[in-house]
């Protein structure tokens, strides 16, 4: 397995597909969590009051929106890198590592490549699993680029407000490392799993990205108020996703409490563990039992 896990590094590595994606997640996550939050924050006018209004209540005003405007920064800071920018794994993440799963596996079915190396001497569940570690070792790569550009970005914001720079905690640090990693993992072998049932990567990924955006909002939406299907909803692996990444969003400030998520972080954690094997051992399994043409 050994010598399809570098093949299939090598691929991942020449394939522009890899590069792309990862250059658009990394590019929204500097972008919109910390360039336009930032931007939008620094150039915020003035508050307005209607001619007459006391001098004392002018400069309350004046003050109140100071200190929301470091409030809001303070969200930018090193320290808060987690709470940050945990929480949009489920969304751009997940779809990202859905097309990553499905290209891993799909692309092969298109360019027939699969009858060529499963000619050669490795069998079929080494060359299977030689790509899936392939595809966690770029998935782990890829979450910690996400946390290293976004650590840097927050310098940078806490630099030029001459703020003391701080970190997370390691041990809060570590855990959404996982968590990030878990994310993508269950919606990267749910692409795999698509594409090997299809043995198609443009419909895979139609398929898993009109799940992903539309249809359990769609379930979740529907006016049932049966007690089997409203705890049914918390085993959606959408669900499951967004309670993990949110579990790790810190209280606002403020006095306003955050919702708390339906599914609490270590069932959310169980639930995606269980479906990511579930996803993978029947990829597999019609993967080793089909025939690849």
């Amino acid at each position: 397995m050994l010598a399809s896990l570098g093949a299939e590094l090598l691929k991942l590595r020449k394939r522009p597909s890899t590069w792309v994606l990862a250059l658009i997640w990394l590019a929204v996550i500097i972008l919109l969590n910390y360039t336009l939050s930032y931007a939008l924050l620094s150039s915020a006018p003035p508050p307005t009051a209607p001619e007459g209004t006391p001098k004392a209540q002018r400069e309350q005003l004046r003050e109140q929106q100071e200190e929301l405007r470091e409030q809001q920064l303070e969200f930018l800071y090193p320290e808060n890198l987690v709470s940050n920018l945990t929480p949009g794994f489920p969304n751009l993440g997940a779809p990202i590592a859905l097309i990553l799963g499905a290209l891993a596996v799909g692309s092969e079915y298109g360019w027939s490549t699969f009858k060529t190396v499963l000619t050669q001497r490795p069998g079929r569940y080494a060359v299977f699993f030689g790509k899936l570690l392939a595809l966690g070792i770029v998935l782990a790569l890829l979450v910690l680029l996400t946390f290293t550009a976004a650590a840097a970005s927050s310098f940078v914001v806490a630099g030029i407000e001459g703020e003391p720079v701080g970190l997370p905690p390691a041990g809060e640090l570590a855990g959404a490392l996982g968590a990030g990693g878990l994310i993508l993992a269950i919606w990267a072998s749910l692409g795999i799993l698509l594409a090997t049932l299809l043995r198609s990567t443009a419909l895979s990924i139609a398929i898993g990205l009109v799940y992903s955006f539309a249809i359990e909002t769609i379930i979740f939406n529907l006016p049932i108020q049966n007690k089997a299907f409203q705890d049914a909803r918390e085993f959606f692996p959408g669900q499951n996703s967004s309670s993990l990444a949110d579990s790790f969003s810190e209280q606002p400030q403020g006095g306003f409490a955050l919702p708390e998520p339906p599914v609490d972080a270590p069932q959310a954690a169980l639930v995606l563990l269980a479906y990511a094997a579930t996803f993978i051992a029947l990829a597999a399994f019609v993967f080793r039992r089909r025939d690849v043409t």
